[in-house]
């Protein structure tokens, strides 16, 4: 990945992946053997728990695929590579004359999950003008509408 253009997104606009990407055949598997995915999955999940909270959906996206990873996952993680190579110079900033009052952001998406229907959400919170808390993880339910979805991931 050193000779890899750096990208403007941590993954492909509009990808879908999904469980049926992984290898079906012996030779699919044999092949993405030697591929170092768990090794390089890891390094994204370090810098998105140490200083990257931008890596947060991606690297829970690519994690569900861990054990099983096919072309179209190892294609994703190195797009997701390519835009940490963008992103070297960037961190999390702290300032002295801002306001020690939190605010965060909560968010989630409907469903998007293909292969067991369920929701990711995700949170930032800020304090001092800088992050101090970030995560994306997928919801242990399935919502049966967007306001559910809104209001599992708020509370």
């Amino acid at each position: 990945m050193a000779e890899a253009k750096p990208c403007s997104t941590p993954l492909p606009p509009g990808i879908t992946l999904s469980i049926k990407d992984s290898p079906e055949t012996q030779d699919e598997a044999d092949e993405m053997k030697g591929i170092p995915y768990r090794k390089a999955l890891g390094s994204l999940m370090w810098l998105q728990v140490a200083t990257h909270p931008d890596l947060s959906y991606t690297v829970n996206l690519l994690s569900c695929f861990a054990h099983n990873p096919g072309q179209a996952h190892w294609n994703a993680l190195k797009h997701a590579l390519s835009y940490v190579k963008g992103i070297l110079d960037y961190g999390i900033t702290y300032f002295c004359n801002s306001s020690l009052h939190p605010f965060g952001y909560i968010d989630s998406d409907y469903a998007r999950d293909v292969d067991g229907q369920k929701s990711t959400e995700g949170h930032m919170f800020f304090v001092g003008g800088g992050l101090v808390s970030w995560a994306s993880k997928r919801q242990e339910t399935i919502a049966l509408s967007t306001v559910e979805v809104e209001y599992m991931a708020f509370t």
